[in-house]
């Protein structure tokens, strides 16, 4: 190790030490403790609120998850009278389906039911992108099972009932000053050294 450091050029070996020593006296102090000037002040975090989503979003998701089930319900009824089992099988699950959101969105129109409240209270801690992402999947096996316009009207209903859900837990878009300097804070500068260390 000595005699490949003596082989080194002046301008390479003097580099080295200084190396060496600034990493020496950084090791040697403690770190400075918070708040003090030594050290760089971090940005206060900012309380972000759970559900940003406008409050005229949450009654229109609302509202048409409730009226969009009844009526997927209604639909879907006058969908099963037919002869042919997959026309059945498409309104018996769309009245399902119906029947569900209605319970989620508007549990006071099956007080009767038992389990309907336990279930809305659970559902409304749950997130918006779960109860999305619930009303879109149980909306698409009857559209597939079935074509009718009945069909595509009712599951069309819960199905945007999710859209909505889905455009609430993504939350409020920030300003285009708020993401200008997201984007600047996010660049981390590149540092070349001047001295490229010689070869021998």
């Amino acid at each position: 190790m000595m005699q490949s450091a003596q082989q080194m050029p002046p301008e390479a070996r003097n580099w080295a030490m200084q190396q060496a020593g600034q990493a020496m006296m950084n090791s040697a102090q403690p770190p400075p403790a918070a708040g003090q000037p030594g050290q760089p002040q971090q940005p206060p975090q900012q309380q972000v609120p759970s559900n940003q989503a406008p409050w005229w979003m949450k009654y229109a998701a609302k509202a048409l998850g409730a009226v969009g089930g009844l009526i997927a319900i209604g639909l879907g009824a006058f969908n099963c009278v037919t002869v042919t089992p997959l026309y059945l099988l498409a309104g018996i699950w769309q009245i399902m389906a119906g029947f569900l959101v209605t319970v989620l969105e508007a549990p006071f129109l099956c007080m009767f039911i038992d389990f309907v409240q336990n279930l809305s209270k659970k559902m409304e801690n749950a997130s918006a992108f779960f109860k999305g992402g619930l009303y879109i999947a149980i909306a698409i096996p009857a559209v597939l099972m079935c074509q009718t316009a009945s069909i595509i009207i009712g599951s069309g209903l819960i199905f945007s009932a999710g859209v909505l859900n889905g455009l609430m837990a993504l939350g409020k878009k920030a300003s285009r000053e708020e993401m200008l300097g997201n984007a600047a804070s996010d660049k981390v500068p590149i540092v070349v050294d001047p001295q490229p260390m010689a070869t021998s």
